[in-house]
């Protein structure tokens, strides 16, 4: 249960920064205030696995060689937390085909799933996390699911018209790690302080 708070509260404190980060965003480039807010729900989803994760910021940076690459050692014996690795993943593979054309293609879509589980892996060695070949495959597995949930809301509800636009895509993962990278660190350390008074 503190898991899930510690992530809505550092979800909520990135809200601060992103929610007026879109509006401007939206202003200048999206130009669309439906899709504009999808995106941020898509950001502060971003900001939840980065706070869930424990990718490193700017004021936690530390090299920790805590690497497992034998697949599915200790998965099983530890399922609660491959089951919510499986779970972290998939609001991506959801969203992915839902507001993007190009990832209506599941290859993409589980190449994208796969590529950003990994870049968070090997991010990993910057933090006191591990990184791990099993969380690779669970988080794989989740962004799948996810794309076919995302395909399956597509056939449902045909009037969604996901956008050709990928590089809004960019844009999103950029404002949203910048963002819990340089900024919402040091708004956190503030509030949790407060939290724990």
């Amino acid at each position: 249960m503190y898991r899930v708070f510690a992530m809505c509260l550092e979800a909520g404190i990135a809200a601060v920064i992103l929610i007026p980060m879109f509006w401007v965003l939206n202003r200048y480039f999206f130009r669309n205030s439906h899709r504009a807010a999808c995106y941020l729900v898509m950001s502060l989803y971003l900001a939840a696995v980065d706070a869930v994760v424990g990718l490193p910021s700017l004021l936690y940076i530390r090299f920790d060689r805590n690497i497992n690459l034998v697949p599915f050692a200790y998965m099983f014996s530890d399922y609660r937390n491959s089951l919510l690795n499986v779970l972290l993943f998939v609001p991506l593979g959801f969203f992915l085909p839902v507001l993007w054309k190009r990832f209506r293609s599941f290859l993409r879509t589980t190449l994208f799933g796969l590529g950003f589980s990994l870049t968070i892996e090997l991010l990993q060695l910057l933090t006191f996390r591990a990184t791990d070949i099993n969380d690779l495959m669970t988080n794989t597995v989740g962004t799948i699911l996810g794309w076919c949930l995302g395909r399956l809301v597509l056939k449902l509800f045909p009037s969604i018209r996901p956008s050709w636009k990928t590089k809004e895509l960019a844009v999103i993962f950029s404002v949203t790690f910048g963002v819990m990278f340089l900024a919402q660190p040091f708004l956190a350390e503030v509030v949790w302080k407060l939290v724990r008074n």
